[in-house]
């Protein structure tokens, strides 16, 4: 396995992204690691429950703004750690475009998280962490959500 030099980051709105971001944070450091964050906004298509939800009063462009705000917050954080950093917000299915990306830029670890889910909700939601693992052409390292691993 060669070096790690190119960390790819998948920002997940759902997601808290602090924990990712320090996890990937302290991989760059040891590694001395560019890292590159990466947000997908899914494209239509099936996308479990919400497709049952027939008004939908959130305006895109305020979900992208909203996004992009976050991600700049996030960038500063880790540039101020004195890491390589930079940003991407792409429209597509997430697990088919990190993979593209990871394969077509040579990266050479993904970190993302998990939703955890269990039951009906991952049967009718796939996992896009699952996915990755499946598709990736580099080591893929999964942070769990939080919320599923520190109890109330």
């Amino acid at each position: 396995m060669k070096p790690i030099q190119k960390i790819l980051v998948s920002i997940d709105s759902d997601l808290v992204a602090t924990p990712i971001v320090d996890l990937a944070r302290q991989v760059a450091l040891a590694f001395g690691a560019q890292v590159e964050l990466i947000h997908v906004f899914e494209s239509s298509g099936y996308h479990g429950p919400e497709v049952l939800e027939l008004a939908d009063d959130q305006d895109p462009k305020l979900e992208h703004w909203r996004t992009a705000r976050a991600m700049m917050g996030l960038l500063k954080n880790l540039a101020a750690s004195g890491i390589s950093v930079r940003a991407r917000l792409i429209l597509g299915v997430v697990e088919e475009e990190v993979s593209r990306l990871a394969r077509e830029e040579d990266f050479d670890l993904i970190i993302l998280g998990s939703h955890s889910r269990k039951g009906l909700d991952r049967f009718v939601q796939s996992s896009v962490a699952a996915a990755l693992i499946r598709m990736a052409s580099c080591p893929v390292m999964v942070l769990p959500h939080m919320v599923d691993v520190i109890p109330d």
